[in-house]
Parts: structure tokens; sequence; C-alpha cells
């Protein structure tokens, strides 16, 4: 079965892969203006990581169901030096490592697609173009629960080229992310978005724990929520809250940018630092003025 599912994950065509996100955009709260979807044109950019954290080890993922979050927990590797950004959260442990969060804004799918459990992420597909089953505009596609092909990805709609995630219970199966986030979370666990330059080819081998809640998500003893806008409808936490900050491409375009090869001048892998050295955040990374 799941080697039955990575030749199709590679294929990019698989009803495995889009039978439960394919559809998702036409999900009218998604799109209330039936504006036409700028994905839809055929997007199919590649996408370069330039952020700042490092692939973690022994990651894990809580997605809730009710708060519309996404934490990502795991350890920093010991030979990272580099200077931690604003929205992610550190602590010591007692071992002496330190283990780093992000919580990432999302839009779940429905209950009978994203059922209470654990799951477990061992394949990803760093690039995956607009095909005639969905828009996925080029971003990651991560599958957690491959028997449903049910996996964080892109937001799908966009407006005036900006792929905006509304936040909420839109989907009808997956995990839609903002872009840019869903990136990020291939790098945390383990797929090369900074370096390599992708075929059509996934990447195996990954171990990423997945367990998806029906209840507010706790962490260190508080109830998870992120600084991202959500409809009316989501049970946001209202006491001993713990809530993230995010970050958006709009002020910071440097951490996740299209790959453009006419840069590359022939190279057959990506400069080291390629986004900040084709644009330039707007506030500082490590503050967030």
């Amino acid at each position: 079965m799941r080697n039955g599912f990575l030749v199709s994950l590679l294929a990019l065509g698989s009803v495995l892969l889009t039978q439960a996100c394919a559809m998702d955009g036409t999900d009218p709260q998604e799109n209330p203006d039936n504006t036409t979807d700028d994905l839809a044109k055929g997007t199919n950019d590649q996408w370069v990581y330039s952020g700042p954290l490092p692939a973690l080890e022994s990651p894990t993922i809580t997605v809730s169901q009710t708060a519309h979050t996404a934490r990502v927990t795991g350890l920093v590797p010991k030979t990272f030096n580099g200077a931690f950004p604003f929205y992610a959260t550190t602590t010591v442990l007692a071992t002496g490592r330190t283990e780093l969060t992000v919580v990432y804004p999302v839009a779940t799918g429905a209950a009978a697609n994203a059922q209470p459990k654990n799951y477990l992420i061992t394949v990803a597909s760093p690039w995956v173009p607009t095909n005639d089953h969905a828009t996925w505009g080029g971003f990651p596609f991560i599958p957690y629960d491959q028997a449903r092909g049910i996996a964080f990805h892109g937001p799908i709609t966009a407006a005036d080229g900006e792929w905006k995630l509304i936040r909420g219970p839109v989907s009808h199966g997956c995990n839609r992310m903002q872009g840019e986030h869903v990136v990020e979370l291939a790098a945390l666990i383990g797929v090369d978005m900074t370096t390599k330059i992708y075929k059509g080819t996934g990447v195996t081998g990954l171990h990423a724990p997945v367990s998806v809640i029906h209840k507010t998500d706790v962490y260190q003893g508080k109830n998870v929520d992120v600084d991202y806008p959500a409809l009316p409808s989501v049970a946001r936490p209202t006491t001993n809250v713990m809530k993230f900050k995010t970050w958006s491409s709009d002020d910071y375009p440097a951490i996740v940018c299209s790959l453009d090869k006419k840069h590359l001048n022939g190279a057959t892998s990506v400069p080291a630092n390629y986004c900040e050295g084709r644009y330039t955040n707007k506030y500082d990374l490590a503050t967030g003025h």
C-alpha cells in the first residue's frame, strides 16, 4: 500500500493524493465572491526556503481541529549556531538540549476525513505544480494519512496574486496552510527546501508523528493559539493562553521565495541565502519589529 501510494505521489496524479483535497477550491466559504482563482491559472513555481530555522530532530506535529492550529515541536540540532526568529519559542530541557516550537494557523478538514488520531509523515512531495485535479501552486504536499491522501498543503485559493489562508473549518479534508508556511514546515521535518532543485520527485525517509485532536492543544501547561485571524466559528482559547506569533511573506519575503532558474546561471543547486539575495525583509527577524 505504501509503495503504491509513493509511486502515485511521485506521478502527481493519484486519486489517493487528490480525493480529499482536490475539491477544496470549490468550497463557497473559501471563495465567497466566485472570483477567478489565481492559482488555477497554472502557477507552477518552485519555492525556496532561506529562513532561519534548521531541520529539527524528532519533530512532532499536533493539529487542533477546534483552535485551528498546527504546532511543530522538535530538538534543535547540536551543530546549529544561528539566531532564532521572533516567532519561534525555545526551551532548554533537563538534558541540555534545546527544544523549539513553532505554531501555524491552519484550515482543518472535515471531521470524517481528519479524525482525531495519531498519524506519521514518511513521504512528502516538495514541488507539486498545478494539474487537472488541484491548484497546488508549486507548494509542498505533505501527506500524513496516506490511506486517504490527507495532507498539509497550501491554501488553494488566491486573490490579487497573494495566497491568503482562511483559518477555519473550510477544507474538505486536508489541512491548508499559508503557502510559505508549508514550505517552512517541509524544511522543519527534513525536506531540503534550501538547496535542491526538484523535478517532481518525492522525498522519503521522513519520520514526523502527527496527532490530530478535537480539542485545544496544550503546550507547557497552557492553551495554544496563534496570532492570526480566524472565522467567528473557530473556538480559540480565552484563558490560560500561550499565543504564538507568526510571520507573513508580506513582511518577510526573504524567508521563502519562488525559484527563478534564470538567476542560477546553470547551477545545479540553489545558492545559499538565495531569497535574501533577492528580497529584503521589512522588519527584524529577531524581534519582529
